[in-house]
C-alpha cells in the first residue's frame, strides 16, 4: 500500500481553474509540490494524487485520459465541477476512481462522492469614504454597483426607474474595453441614467469600487462562474443576486435548511441569513431588498456579518484542508471497523421534563421545562454534574443543573436555570415577531432563542462552556466560571439571577457564522514554539484572552464537517476557523453531516471522541453516536473510526418525540475517575444523551469496548 500524504509529496492537477488558486497556494504553503498539467499530460506516474478538474475539452479526448490514469501509480480523484456533463452513462461516471469530489450535490451524481465547500477569498476591510475619496464618488449619496460583465439590461432599466426615489448613483463595472462600449451604448440608446461606467479588473481597483458601494447587484443566469459570486461574499458590501444564480451556486451551502422557508423578517429567507446573500426575481423583489437594506440597519449588520463568515467558513485553509483530508482518507485508509454497542440504562430515560417548576420572566410566570435533553457533562472530586439543555413553553433554551453520585440516582436539581439568555446574540431582537411566525409556520411555537446544548472542561480551576447562542443567528459562544463558584453555587445559590450572573460570557466565538457543536479541551500538541507578539485586531473571533497562550484545540462544526483550531494559532497567525479535523463518511451511517459530542476523554492511548453523525439508514435518516480515536503527537490524526454506531435511535423515547430519531450527546464521563484523569482499558464511561430531543438517558460502556482489540494491538506494540 503506498504511504500517506506526507509535506514534500507531488500533488498533480490534470486541468485547472481560477477558483482553485487560492487552494493550491494554501497547498503549497502547508509544503507540497503541486504540479498543474493544463493540458491534460500526465509526465510522472509516481504522484501520490492526480486530480482531474473539469472536463478536458479539446486537449484530449475522455476515453485516451481515462486509459492514461489507470497506468500511474497514484491515486485519481475526478473533481465534479458544475459544468461537468450530466449523463450519467457518460464514460466519467462508469470509470473506477479512487475518488470523486464535489462542491454542489447534484441528483445525477453517484453517491460515493466527498463534498467539500467551494472556496471563497479573500476578505476585506472596507472604508467607504476612503474608497469614494479616491474614486470621485460623492459622499452623500446611495451607491449602487451593478457587475456589468454579465446581463445588465435589466437591473439597469429596474434602478432607472426607483433612481429618484432612493437617491441612488448608479455605477456599472465592467473588465473589457469592449464591454465598456456596450454598456454606454446600451445606456445612450435606452436613456437611462446611469451615473459611471468603469473599466477595472475586479483584483486589483475592483475592491475599491466595491468598497465605495452599499450594494452590489449581479445578474447573468447561467453565465457566472460561481467564484465570481464567493469572491464577492467577503468584500464588505450586500451583494444582491438573481434567482437562478442564488440557486445554482448556494444551495448546497445552505443544505440543512429549505431555501424557501421564510423568516420572521418578511420576504427574506433563512438561506438568504445563512449566507448573506440576498436574492431577487424582478423588479420588485429587487427594489423591496435594496430598500430594506438601506432602512433596515439589523437586517443590513446581519448581511453584513454573515456574508464575511460565510467567507471565513469558506477560506482557503477549510476548502484546502477538505482536499488534504480526502487524499491522506484514501491513501491511508483508516480502520473502519466495528465498536461494540453501548448499553442502555435499564431504568431510562434518565429524568424527564417537570410540569411543575416556573420562572418568572417579565412578569410572567413560565414553565421553563417544557422538554430537557443534550446535557453536558463533568465529574469532579466524585460526583456527577449535568448541565442540561431545557426548552420552555416560551420558546427558549435555558440550561439546568442535575447531580449524582453514582451517575445513576438523582442527588439534585435545581428547580430553576443555572444559565440562561441575557445578552443580545443569545435572543433575537424580536422574539414576538418569531413566536408569531412560528404559530402561523408550524401551529406552535417551538425554538424562539436561549442557550443550548452546553460542553463544559475544566482548565485552571475554572469551567468552561461552549454552547449554542440562538438569536438572530444561530453561533457558537463561549462563557466560564470559577470552580470554586461553581460548587459554592449548589450549596448555597437561590435563584436563577444569582447564577446567571456568576458566569463570565465570552460572546461568540465566531461572530455571526453559523457554527454549533463545539468541545474545548488542553491538548500537548506540539513542541514548536509560535510569536507571543498582540494578534492582529479584529471583531470576527473572540476567544478568552487566557486561552490564547495556551495549548487549547476547540473542535466546532460548520455544516456538514468538523474543524479543528488551536488557540494559540488565533495570536499567531490572527484570523481563522481552523482546519478540517474529521468529513462525513461517504455511503455509511454519518454520511450526511457529522459533530462533535461529548468533551474527548484522555487514555493512554489517545484522546477518545464520541461525535454525532447523521445518515440515511436503517430506512430512515436517523441521529447516531460514532467513536474516533486521535493521536497525543498530533491530535489531528485519526487513529481509529468506528464503522457503525455505537448507539442509534432503537427504544421509543428515541424514535418519537420533539425531533425523531435522535441520539444526541453531549457529556460522557468516566464512572469511577474524574474528567480530566487519564483512563484505563477497564474503565468505565456513561453516556448522557437526548433521545428525540425530548427526555434526557444514558448509557455505559468501557474504553476497552470503544476499541476494537486489532487497533489495540497496533497501538501497544
Amino acid at each position: 500500500m503506498m504511504a500517506g500524504l506526507r509535506k514534500g509529496d507531488k500533488i498533480t492537477l490534470l486541468g485547472f481553474h481560477d477558483f482553485l488558486t487560492p487552494v493550491v497556494d494554501y497547498w503549497k504553503e502547508e509544503g507540497f509540490n503541486v504540479e498543474i498539467e493544463y493540458n491534460y499530460k500526465i509526465r510522472d506516474i509516481n504522484s501520490k494524487i492526480y486530480l482531474i478538474v473539469d472536463s478536458p475539452k479539446d486537449h484530449i479526448p475522455w476515453r485516451i485520459l481515462l486509459e492514461e490514469i489507470k497506468n500511474v501509480k497514484g491515486k485519481t480523484l475526478f473533481l465534479n465541477y458544475p459544468k461537468t456533463i450530466k449523463n450519467s452513462d457518460h464514460p466519467i461516471w462508469r470509470h473506477k476512481w479512487d475518488g470523486i469530489i464535489s462542491f454542489f450535490w447534484e441528483e445525477y451524481l453517484p453517491k460515493n462522492i466527498y463534498l467539500v465547500k467551494f472556496p471563497s477569498y479573500p476578505v476585506f476591510k472596507k472604508n467607504l469614504e476612503i474608497s469614494r475619496e479616491k474614486l470621485g464618488f460623492p459622499q452623500d449619496k446611495k451607491i449602487i454597483l451593478v457587475m456589468g460583465d454579465y446581463s445588465f439590461e435589466n437591473v439597469l432599466f429596474y434602478l432607472s426607474d426607483v433612481k429618484s426615489l432612493l437617491d441612488l448613483y448608479i455605477v456599472v463595472l465592467v473588465s473589457t474595453y469592449e464591454r465598456k462600449l456596450k454598456v454606454e451604448k446600451f445606456v445612450a440608446k435606452n436613456k437611462i441614467n446611469v451615473d459611471s461606467v468603469i473599466l477595472g479588473g475586479i483584483w486589483d481597483d475592483g475592491f475599491q469600487i466595491v468598497g465605495a458601494s452599499e450594494v452590489v447587484i449581479m445578474d447573468g443566469g447561467d453565465e457566472v462562474e460561481p467564484f465570481e459570486v464567493y469572491k464577492l461574499i467577503g468584500w464588505g458590501t450586500p451583494l444582491v443576486i438573481k434567482y437562478k444564480i442564488f440557486n445554482n451556486f448556494l444551495y448546497n451551502e445552505a443544505i440543512k435548511f429549505d431555501g424557501k422557508e421564510r423568516t420572521e423578517i418578511k420576504g427574506i429567507s433563512k438561506t438568504e441569513l445563512y449566507t448573506g446573500v440576498l436574492r431577487f426575481k424582478n423588479k420588485d423583489a429587487l427594489f423591496y431588498k435594496i430598500k430594506l437594506l438601506f432602512e433596515n440597519k439589523n437586517l443590513r449588520d446581519i448581511i453584513l456579518g454573515t456574508s464575511r463568515a460565510f467567507a471565513y467558513a469558506h477560506s482557503p485553509e477549510l476548502v484546502g484542508s477538505q482536499f488534504l483530508f480526502i487524499f491522506r482518507e484514501l491513501l491511508e485508509p483508516p480502520q473502519y471497523i466495528a465498536s461494540k454497542k453501548a448499553i442502555r440504562f435499564q431504568n431510562n430515560p434518565l429524568f424527564k421534563a417537570r410540569p411543575n417548576v416556573y420562572l418568572n420572566i417579565n412578569r410572567k410566570k413560565i414553565k421553563w421545562e417544557r422538554l430537557v435533553y443534550n446535557a453536558g457533562a463533568i465529574r469532579i472530586n466524585g460526583t456527577i454534574y449535568l448541565l442540561y439543555r431545557a426548552l420552555g413553553e416560551d420558546g427558549v433554551s435555558r440550561i439546568g443543573l442535575w447531580w449524582s453520585k453514582d451517575g445513576y440516582k438523582e442527588e439534585g436539581r435545581l428547580d430553576y436555570p443555572i444559565f440562561g439568555p441575557k445578552e443580545e446574540y443569545e435572543m433575537p431582537k424580536r422574539p414576538e415577531q418569531r413566536r408569531k411566525w412560528q404559530k402561523r409556520t408550524f401551529g406552535m411555537i417551538r425554538e424562539v432563542g436561549g442557550t443550548e446544548d452546553p460542553r463544559i472542561t475544566l482548565i485552571d480551576d475554572w469551567l468552561y462552556m461552549t454552547y449554542t447562542a440562538y438569536g438572530d443567528v444561530v453561533q457558537l459562544a463561549m462563557a466560564k466560571i470559577p470552580l470554586n463558584t461553581f460548587l459554592d453555587g449548589v450549596k448555597n445559590f437561590i435563584s436563577y439571577e444569582e447564577w446567571n450572573n456568576a458566569w463570565v460570557r465570552n460572546g461568540p466565538v465566531f461572530k455571526y457564522l453559523e457554527d454549533k457543536d463545539a468541545v474545548l479541551y488542553v491538548v500537548d500538541e506540539r513542541n514548536k514554539e509560535f510569536s507571543n507578539g498582540e494578534r492582529e485586531e479584529d471583531d470576527f473571533v473572540t476567544i478568552f484572552p487566557e486561552l490564547l497562550d495556551k495549548k487549547v484545540a476547540l473542535i466546532h462544526r460548520i455544516p456538514p464537517d468538523m474543524q479543528i483550531l488551536y488557540t494559540y494559532e488565533l495570536k499567531a497567525k490572527s484570523i481563522k476557523v481552523g482546519r478540517t479535523f474529521l468529513m462525513p463518511s461517504p455511503n455509511t451511517w454519518d454520511s450526511i453531516k457529522i459533530g462533535a459530542g461529548a468533551l474527548p476523554l484522555k487514555t493512554r492511548f489517545g484522546w477518545i471522541h464520541i461525535y454525532h453523525g447523521v445518515g440515511n439508514w436503517m430506512g430512515r435518516r436517523a441521529y447516531g453516536l460514532g467513536v474516533v480515536l486521535t493521536s497525543f503527537e498530533d491530535p489531528e490524526k485519526i487513529l481509529y473510526r468506528s464503522s457503525e454506531p455505537i448507539l442509534q435511535p432503537e427504544e421509543l423515547y428515541e424514535t418519537t418525540g420533539w425531533v425523531p430519531n435522535v441520539v444526541f450527546t453531549c457529556g460522557v464521563v468516566p464512572k469511577s475517575k474524574d474528567s480530566n484523569e487519564v483512563l484505563e482499558l477497564d474503565d468505565e464511561l456513561l453516556i448522557y444523551y437526548g433521545g428525540a430531543d425530548e427526555v434526557m438517558a444514558l448509557a455505559e460502556t468501557k474504553v476497552s469496548d470503544l476499541i476494537p482489540e486489532e487497533i489495540l494491538a497496533k497501538l501497544t506494540i
